[in-house]
């Protein structure tokens, strides 16, 4: 038995820059000075950069998803950014046809390496993101335009059409740079982290659907995708910090054997995961607290001093 947790959240958290009004203004031409803009102290920058890391955190962990699926095995393989963001970076129609991909999955490969670059595309367009790319301001048209063609499923994604830095430059230094700095950013890390797990699954499925095709020539494609019975997610339960509460139960669980056992499995999930979230919730709220009131101390203490 495979089980599956995934945590997301949502929080907006305002940044200690959003609090600042600066004040500047020229030497006029009398003489007369006014005042200039205040620097932020390091106590500042600090809380600051606080902050950012703590809303980054808290995006993921508002809200407890727990899924439960069947799966043909669990590999022990480890989570390698380089290794996944080059792997996801392939992912095209003739990487598909290279890989053997079967039919009814390659469109999902397709739209699992669309997200990416839809991903990429929204953090280097972002302000508040480490990634942002001042120039996306004055190509804010092609911007739109580009990720308007990346909603669209039939558009081309290759890797002559992409915004992505190319990992497999390998003479190109400051491609590889740029390659290193995005898999450096928290934000796109989590992003790879995610992706790389419904990649897992479609590798598994995949497998399964190749082996089912070699040992049943004459079955229809269709036939092959419904004699696969792992890799669905049986049960699903989605608990926000609202108090909202979704269930959502497949199909094929009504049929399944072992429904009872799967069930069974997947309650007992639920439970060890909201109690997992909440202990979580409290240390980071705890910390949060903390932090925040050692370093308020620090700037009162700073400007009596001054």
């Amino acid at each position: 038995m495979g089980r599956q947790v995934k945590e997301r959240y949502v929080f907006d958290v305002l940044t200690s820059e959003d609090s600042h009004v600066a004040n500047a203004n020229n030497r006029t031409s009398n003489g007369r000075r006014s005042r200039t803009a205040r620097q932020p102290s390091p106590g500042e920058r600090m809380l600051g950069d606080f902050t950012r890391s703590l809303g980054e955190v808290l995006i993921d962990i508002t809200a407890l998803e727990v899924n439960t699926m069947v799966v043909e095995r669990i590999t022990g393989n480890k989570f390698v950014a380089w290794d996944v963001y080059r792997e996801l970076f392939q992912i095209d129609e003739s990487w598909e046809d290279a890989e053997h991909i079967h039919a009814s999955l390659r469109d999902r490969y397709l739209d699992l390496r669309r997200d990416l670059e839809l991903d990429y595309v929204l953090l280097i367009c972002d302000p508040n993101s480490e990634l942002f790319d001042p120039t996306t301001q004055s190509r804010g048209v092609s911007q739109q335009e580009r990720l308007q063609i990346l909603r669209d499923a039939k558009a081309p994604i290759d890797s002559t059409n992409t915004q992505l830095p190319n990992p497999l430059a390998v003479d190109n230094a400051d491609e590889l740079h740029k390659v290193q700095q995005l898999l450096n950013n928290s934000r796109f890390s989590r992003i790879l982290r995610k992706m790389n797990e419904l990649k897992a699954g479609l590798d598994n499925r995949n497998r399964a659907l190749l082996r089912m095709q070699h040992l049943h020539p004459g079955m229809s494609e269709a036939e092959h995708s419904q004699a696969i019975a792992t890799d669905i997610i049986y049960a699903q339960t989605v608990i926000q910090l609202d108090g909202d509460v979704i269930n959502r139960y497949s199909q094929e669980i009504l049929e399944h054997p072992q429904r009872d056992l799967i069930l069974d499995i997947h309650r007992n999930s639920v439970t060890a995961g909201e109690e997992q979230w909440r202990e979580l919730l409290g240390f980071i709220l705890d910390l949060a607290q903390k932090a925040f009131s050692q370093v308020g101390n620090a700037l009162a203490g700073g400007r009596k001093r001054r």
